[in-house]
């Protein structure tokens, strides 16, 4: 940038003396052919030298070194020549009555304004000198022919006209230098002042945009025409698109529907009060990707000078935090349903022992028909199903009962498939894969672990009523990267699980069996979170179902909230009941 600038400046001047000259060469070839008197060869000779040695000069200024480094060197190599060729010129053109005497005052002007002051004043001094030199010398000795052909009047120069003329021009030459290099400096602190403002604007800009751009909330400004006009990096994150992609593109092409709940557009002029208005409201809309997500949106008007020009948009994904809701919905339904269910079993525990007690009496003492013994065994299931959903409700009410202690998952997994295998439940045209690693230890119940592992290969065993593979996998593995954990993984080669029916598999008494109780993944769920685990299922019509739990190592209980002491003495008394 520098450079370039030092180049144009040379290239100013230089053109500049090229005009000059070209002038004078001008006035001199029309005095020459169409004056009334010819010019002696002397003078055009002399004339013609002068001219010519300007144009050499000005060419090998082009060609000098036009850096930084050797500019203000440049300078002043013209600025002496040319206060030379100026001497020159006026003494050609009559001495102290030429009145190209005024292009040593150019001459000072271009020196200090490219060289400062001292420049300024140095070139004022040398010019100075040349014209006191040069009225106080004998032109008519000489330019003896120029007075001979009467081309210059021979008159008489009194002492106090010359005196006059020099004293007027040196002051006129160091007051130009003055003023020019006051208006130099003055321009500096100009530019000074100018370039350490645009120094704080940029800063000041590059600040705003820094915080706009780190903030983790989306920021998206809007036209009156509703068309974007800038998006942070949080915006573009959360949208899927780029800046580039939709900037001066209409907001409905982005977030379909939010132009018709935002403010109007209108550029109204609104009072203080209304300034300070926001909307704040959620809609549902579709990322670049396809995919759907929650926003929550708060809109400001955007007002520049009272005027209208816009609106702000603020917009979080708040997707992840409706799921925490529907969680925390779902907890309160399983802590109702824990009261609940620690006060049907001790409603039920004295009714079910009276009737267990009493159908064994029955059954030892009465000879029965055939068909009566069919009743007797529909008392018996249907008392073995109370007894079950009994269990099953005190294991979604349970907060946490069990003693947590190093539990070798190995271990558990070989018992509960050995207990399987010698089972009512056992289906022999179903094989059995297991794949264990080593050092599989951690932190829980062994029962509420054992009861996870019994309740997946269970439903496992019932995917497959014609045969197939239980396939179990525990391996160490670790949670969100970092935390050491367990990973077990139970799946079958049965018909699946629909897709719509995922999302619904984990509340409870949701079934798709014909004598289930909708718990067992329920209770699954229940007792995986309270070890500080997770669960997740992935299914395929074609390739069966597959579970997978991690449990960290270390223990991180986050149970509900435990009940009063009356409570859990009723949880255990009806754990006792059911036993």
């Amino acid at each position: 940038m520098e450079k370039d600038q030092t180049e144009r400046n040379t290239r100013w001047i230089v053109f500049s003396r090229i005009a000059v000259v070209s002038y004078f060469l001008g006035v001199t070839i029309f005095i020459q052919f169409r004056a009334l008197r010819q010019l002696p060869e002397e003078y055009l000779w002399t004339s013609y030298f002068l001219i010519s040695a300007i144009y050499i000069f000005s060419v090998v200024c082009l060609v000098l070194p036009r850096t930084t480094r050797y500019f203000r060197l440049n300078i002043a190599i013209q600025s002496v020549f040319d206060v030379i060729f100026v001497t020159g010129i006026v003494l050609l053109t009559g001495g102290i009555d030429s009145v190209y005497s005024v292009l040593y005052s150019l001459v000072i002007i271009y020196s200090t304004l490219l060289m400062g002051r001292k420049g300024g004043l140095s070139i004022a001094a040398l010019s100075s000198l040349c014209y006191v030199v040069l009225i106080n010398i004998d032109i008519s000795v000489i330019f003896e022919f120029l007075y001979d052909e009467g081309i210059v009047p021979r008159g008489e120069l009194t002492r106090s006209y010359i005196l006059t003329r020099a004293i007027t021009h040196v002051a006129s030459f160091f007051l130009i230098a003055l003023l020019t290099s006051f208006v130099v400096e003055q321009e500096r602190k100009t530019k000074r002042l100018l370039a350490e403002k645009a120094t704080a604007f940029d800063r000041l800009d590059l600040l705003h945009r820094s915080i706009i751009e780190s903030v983790d909330t989306g920021i998206l400004t809007v036209n009156l025409e509703g068309h974007v006009r800038s998006l942070n990096r949080a915006a573009e994150e959360i949208s899927g698109y780029a800046f580039s992609e939709v900037g001066n593109r209409s907001i409905e092409e982005i977030f379909p529907g939010v132009s018709a709940v935002i403010s109007p557009l209108e550029p109204p002029i609104v009072s203080e009060e209304n300034k300070r208005q926001r909307k704040r409201f959620e809609i549902v809309i579709r990322k670049k990707s396809g995919k759907s997500m929650i926003l929550g949106i708060s809109e400001s008007p955007l007002f520049e000078r009272g005027v209208k020009i816009g609106s702000i948009l603020i917009f979080q994904d708040l997707t992840s935090f409706k799921e925490m809701e529907r969680e925390g919905e779902k907890n309160k339904q399983l802590a109702f349903i824990g009261q609940m269910a620690a006060g049907l079993a001790h409603e039920l525990r004295t009714p079910l022992q009276s009737i267990s007690g009493s159908i064994q009496i029955l059954r030892r003492d009465l000879r029965l028909e055939p068909t009566d013994e069919r009743l007797m065994q529909v008392i018996l299931r249907a008392k073995d199903q109370m007894e079950s959903l009994v269990r099953n409700f005190l294991l979604m009410a349970r907060s946490n009962l069990g003693k947590r202690s190093e539990t070798d998952i190995r271990r558990l997994v070989e018992d509960v498939i050995e207990s399987l295998t010698y089972g009512a439940e056992w289906n022999p045209r179903v094989e059995v894969r297991k794949t264990l690693g080593q050092d599989l230890r951690v932190m829980g119940d062994p029962s509420e672990i054992r009861q996870v592992l019994w309740n997946l290969m269970i439903n496992a065993m019932q995917a497959m009523p014609e045969g197939g593979t239980l396939s179990v996998t525990a391996c160490p593995d670790r949670i969100d990267g970092e935390a050491p954990a367990v990973r077990i993984e139970i799946g079958d080669t049965g018909c699946g699980i629909d897709a719509a029916d995922l999302d619904k598999i984990w509340e409870p008494f949701y079934t798709t069996k014909e004598r289930g109780s909708g718990l067992g993944l329920a209770i699954v769920r229940r007792i995986v979170e309270s070890h500080g685990g997770s669960v997740t299922v992935r299914s395929d019509a074609c390739e069966g179902t597959r579970f997978s739990i991690g449990l960290p190592r270390i223990a991180v209980g986050r149970g509900e909230a435990g009940s009063d002491d009356g409570d859990r003495t009723a949880q255990r008394e009806a754990v006792a009941a059911a036993g």
